[in-house]
C-alpha cells in the first residue's frame, strides 16, 4: 500500500514538474518572440519646426532629433535622414538629404511663391526604416498662406463642428463584473473641447453616472452590467446633446486593471472575471506579458479556489521605464486582451530662462536646464502668435507616439513637466484609450528582416576601363567643395570603392589613377553613386477631416505681416570699428564650448600650415609615409592605452578623414575653435573637437581648377545654411506679425556641462513674447517647454 502512494506521489510530482517545465518553456518562447521582433534596432526622428503656419516666399526653418529606442538616448549613428514636403494630394514636392551628426539635424525648405494656401506636410524618415511593416516615419502638417489666393478657412476652424465619443473597455467589457471604461471626447480634428463632464444613462435614459472630464476631454468610470444591459454615454454642448453607446456586455472574457502611479515604485495589476467565465477556465494558465520593445517580462498566472480575481504585485524597477505593453495571452499564444501604462523616470528636466542684457538692438537670455551637454532648440514669438499649433513635441514623439497605433500626434509636455500623481492619472487616462501599434500576430510570426540598409554617407563605386590589370594602383578621389582628398585602392577587376561619404549636393569631383612612384594620371569616369535617393515604402497620403473647410477665403480679415520683398536680414548683425576682430561663428551649433580663435597675420607668419595650429594647441599630427594623416589627443581614455582622436569639421561639415587637412596655409582660414577635452558622446574613444572655418577661396591641395575630367555628383546632402529671418517692414505695432511673425530662430544651441546656455535675439519686438524650447541630452534626457517673457 506504502509503494502505491509512494508511486502515486511520484507521478503527481512527476507530472507537476513536467507541467512546470512547460510553462517555463512557452514563457522563454514568448519572450523569444519578442526579442527577435525587435532585434533590428529602430530609430525615431522628431522635428521642432520654428513656427507651424508660414506665407509663400518663407522659409521653413526646422531642427531634428534622433532618437534610439532600444537604448533611450540620442541615435548617435543616424547620418542619412530623408526629408518630403507634400501637398494635400499626397505629392511629393521637393525631397532632401538631410546630414545627421550625433543625434540631431537641421534644415529648411524654401515655399515658393506659386504654392497655393492650404494644408502641407512633412515625412521624415531614413533607408533603415522600410524594414518594418509598422510605420516609423515622423509626420508634420503645416498650413501655407499664399495671400492672393486667401487665408485657409481650416486656421479658424470650428472645434465644436463635429463631436466624437470614443470608450474603451480595460480589456473585455463582461457581465458581472465592475468594468471600467474609458471616455475620450474631441471635436473637430480631435480638438478638445469646452466640455468637464460626461453622463452614463441607463436604457431607460435615466442618469446613472457622471463623469468628470479633464481639459483634453479624457475620462474614466466603472460600471457593472448585465448581458441585457444598454448604456450610453453623453454630453451636453450649447444646448445640443451628443452621445456614444456602450459596446456589447460579453457574457464570458477577463478584464484586466493598471494602476502604475497611485504607489511610489509599484504597479498593480488585477485580472478578474465572472462566474460564468470561470467555470471554463478553472486552473487554465494565462500569461500576463510585459513588454518595452525587446525587453520582456512573462508571468503566469490561473483562476482556482472559486477566486474571481487576481492581483500581481510588481516593482516598478522591474519593468521598464516609458511605455510598457500588457497582453493576456493563452497557452495558446491567443491574445486575450492588451493595455497600454506607463512606467515614469525618477527625475525630469526643467530650464530656467531670464533677460540678462537689453541694449544696441539686441536682447540676451541665459538659461540653465537640470542637464549638461544638451542640444537644444529655441524659438521666440510674439506671445499671441497664431503660427503655433502645439499639436506634438518631442516627449510625445519619442516616448508615447512610436508605441500607439493610428499615428496618434500629441503634446506630452503637461505629464512630464513634473512627476505629480495628477500627472501620471492623466497620462494614464490618455493611455487607456490607446492600442498597442505592434501587432501580436506580426510579432508572434513575422519578425522583420534586414532587406534594406543603415546607410551612413554616400557609396561611389568606379570601374576603370583599362585592359590591364591595375592591381596595385590606387584612385585620388578630390573635391574643393567637397572637402575630399581621398584615396581607394583599385581591386583586381579594375574598380574601387569609397563609402562613407558626406559631400554636399551638386559636388564636383575630380579621379587620378596614381601607381606608387609614378606621376598622378587624370581619370574620365562615371561611376554609381548609391544612398542618395531613397523612397519610403509608406509614403504618407493626407486624408481630409470632413468637419475642416478647405477651401480659402480672399476677403478674410485675419491680418498678415507685411515684408520688404526685396531683402533678407542675417541673424544678429553687428558692425563696429573692431568687427575684424570679433568671431562671427561664435554662435554655431557648439561652438560656445569651444575656445574660438581669429587667425591674424602672427597667427599665419607663427604657424604656416593649420597643421602646426593644431598641434600647437593640444593634439598630436603624424604623417604615415602613404601620405595619411592622423589626429590624436593627448589624453588616452582606454586600459590599452590607444590614443583618442577629436571630431573635426570644416565649414560645419564632417571630415571623414584627415588627409583634406594636409597642405592648408593657416593663412587661409578664417576661424578655427577647439577644445581637446570635449567628450564626444555616444562614439567609442573620441574625444576633442576642432572646427575649421575658411575663408572664400580657402582651401587645401585639390583646390586647383577642375578639370573637365569631374564628375557632378547629384542630391548629396543638403549643406547647412545660416537661419535668415524675413525682413519686415513693421513689427512694434503690427497686428499681421503678432500673427504670424517670427523674431529668431537658434537650432543648435549646447549648454554646457552645468546645464548653461545663452543666446542673443534681435529686438523686433516690444511686450511679451513666448519661448519655445525642446532638446536632448547625451543620456536621453529631454526638455519641451514654452516660456512667456516680457522684453
Amino acid at each position: 500500500m506504502k509503494k502505491k502512494i509512494k508511486a502515486l506521489l511520484l507521478c503527481i510530482a512527476l507530472a507537476n514538474g513536467l507541467a512546470c517545465f512547460a510553462q517555463q518553456s512557452q514563457k522563454e518562447e514568448i519572450a523569444k518572440k519578442f526579442e527577435d521582433y525587435f532585434l533590428l534596432e529602430r530609430e525615431n526622428i522628431h522635428a521642432h519646426f520654428d513656427k507651424n503656419v508660414f506665407l509663400t516666399g518663407e522659409s521653413i526653418w526646422f531642427k531634428g532629433y534622433v532618437f534610439h529606442r532600444k537604448y533611450n538616448i540620442p541615435f548617435f549613428s543616424c547620418v542619412n535622414i530623408f526629408a518630403n514636403l507634400i501637398d494635400e494630394n499626397g505629392t511629393v514636392l521637393e525631397t532632401k538629404l538631410l546630414y545627421g551628426n550625433l543625434g540631431d539635424f537641421t534644415g529648411n525648405f524654401k515655399l515658393d511663391n506659386s504654392l497655393k494656401s492650404g494644408k502641407y506636410y512633412i515625412q521624415f524618415y531614413t533607408n533603415w526604416m522600410n524594414n518594418f511593416i509598422e510605420d516609423e516615419s515622423s509626420v508634420y502638417d503645416i498650413t501655407v498662406i499664399n495671400e492672393e489666393t486667401g487665408i485657409p478657412a481650416s486656421l479658424t476652424k470650428n472645434a465644436e463642428a463635429e463631436v466624437n465619443i470614443t470608450l474603451k473597455p480595460e480589456g473585455s467589457f463582461i457581465s458581472d463584473c465592475t468594468n471600467t471604461i474609458a471616455v475620450h471626447v474631441t471635436g473637430c480634428d480631435n480638438t478638445p473641447l469646452n466640455i468637464n463632464k460626461a453622463t452614463v444613462l441607463n436604457s431607460k435614459g435615466e442618469d446613472i453616472k457622471e463623469i468628470t472630464l479633464n481639459k483634453l476631454g479624457y475620462g474614466r468610470f466603472d460600471i457593472s452590467a448585465n448581458n441585457s444591459a444598454d448604456y450610453t454615454v453623453q454630453i451636453e454642448l450649447n444646448g445640443n446633446k451628443y452621445s456614444q453607446h456602450l459596446p456589447p456586455v460579453q457574457a464570458k472574457g477577463i478584464i484586466m486593471d493598471v494602476n502604475s502611479y497611485i504607489m511610489a515604485g509599484k504597479t498593480i495589476i488585477k485580472f478578474k472575471t465572472n462566474s460564468f467565465t470561470y467555470n471554463d477556465i478553472k486552473g487554465k494558465t494565462y500569461y500576463a506579458v510585459i513588454n518595452k520593445d525587446d525587453k520582456t517580462s512573462v508571468i503566469d498566472f490561473s483562476f482556482n479556489d472559486n477566486q474571481l480575481e487576481q492581483t500581481i504585485l510588481l516593482q516598478n524597477k522591474d519593468l521598464f521605464e516609458g511605455v510598457n505593453t500588457l497582453r493576456i495571452l493563452d497557452t495558446d499564444l491567443k491574445e486575450i486582451g492588451q493595455r497600454l501604462f506607463y512606467i515614469h523616470p525618477e527625475t525630469t528636466v526643467n530650464t530656467y530662462i531670464k533677460k540678462t542684457f537689453d541694449d544696441n538692438g539686441t536682447v540676451e537670455f541665459k538659461g540653465k536646464v537640470n542637464s549638461g551637454s544638451m542640444s537644444l532648440s529655441v524659438s521666440v514669438l510674439p506671445a499671441n502668435t497664431i503660427s503655433i499649433t502645439e499639436k506634438e513635441d518631442i516627449y510625445g514623439d519619442f516616448l508615447l507616439s512610436p508605441y500607439i497605433d493610428g499615428q496618434v500626434k500629441t503634446t506630452a509636455k503637461q505629464y512630464f513637466s513634473n512627476l505629480s500623481r495628477t500627472n501620471k492619472y492623466e497620462l494614464d487616462l490618455f493611455l487607456m484609450c490607446q492600442t498597442s501599434k505592434y501587432n501580436w500576430n506580426s510579432i508572434k510570426s513575422n519578425p522583420p528582416k534586414q532587406n534594406y540598409s543603415f546607410d551612413i554617407g554616400l557609396s561611389l563605386k568606379g570601374t576603370i576601363n583599362k585592359k590591364k590589370s591595375l592591381k596595385g594602383h590606387y584612385v585620388i578621389i578630390s573635391s574643393f567643395k567637397g572637402l575630399l582628398n581621398e584615396r581607394a585602392y583599385v581591386t583586381d577587376n579594375n574598380e574601387f570603392y569609397l563609402n562613407n561619404l558626406i559631400v554636399p549636393d551638386s559636388c564636383n569631383v575630380s579621379f587620378s589613377l596614381v601607381k606608387p612612384g609614378q606621376k598622378p594620371e587624370p581619370l574620365r569616369l562615371t561611376p554609381q553613386v548609391s544612398n542618395n535617393i531613397r523612397s519610403f515604402n509608406k509614403p504618407y497620403k493626407p486624408v481630409k477631416v470632413s468637419c475642416i473647410n478647405y477651401t480659402t477665403d480672399p476677403d478674410s480679415e485675419i491680418a498678415l505681416p507685411k515684408y520688404n520683398s526685396q531683402s533678407v536680414m542675417l541673424e544678429n548683425i553687428t558692425i563696429d570699428a573692431d568687427a575684424t576682430k570679433k568671431l562671427k561663428y561664435a554662435r554655431g551649433s557648439g561652438n560656445g564650448l569651444l575656445r574660438g580663435y581669429k587667425i591674424s597675420e602672427d597667427d599665419a607668419i607663427s604657424f604656416f600650415y593649420l597643421l602646426d595650429f593644431i598641434r600647437y594647441h593640444g593634439f598630436d599630427v603624424t604623417k604615415t609615409p602613404m601620405g595619411d594623416i592622423n589626429i590624436t589627443g593627448r589624453t588616452r581614455n582606454t586600459f590599452n592605452g590607444q590614443p583618442t582622436t577629436p571630431m573635426v569639421y570644416m565649414n560645419t561639415w564632417q571630415l571623414m578623414s584627415f588627409d583634406v587637412l594636409d597642405g592648408i596655409q593657416t593663412s587661409e582660414v578664417d576661424e578655427l575653435y577647439i577644445n581637446q577635452h570635449m567628450p564626444v558622446p555616444g562614439v567609442d574613444n573620441k574625444m576633442g573637437m576642432i572646427k575649421i572655418y575658411l575663408k572664400p577661396g580657402g582651401g587645401f591641395k585639390s583646390k586647383k581648377k577642375q578639370t573637365e575630367t569631374a564628375f557632378l555628383i547629384k542630391n548629396g546632402f543638403e549643406e547647412n545654411k545660416e537661419f535668415k529671418n524675413a525682413e519686415y517692414l513693421s513689427t512694434y505695432d503690427d497686428i499681421g506679425f503678432q500673427n504670424f511673425g517670427l523674431i529668431d530662430w537658434h537650432p543648435t544651441i549646447i549648454t554646457d556641462a552645468k546645464g548653461e546656455f545663452s543666446f542673443i535675439i534681435p529686438k523686433l519686438y516690444s511686450g511679451k513674447v513666448k519661448i519655445l524650447i525642446e532638446g536632448i541630452a547625451p543620456d536621453g534626457k529631454m526638455v519641451s517647454e514654452i516660456k512667456t517673457v516680457n522684453l
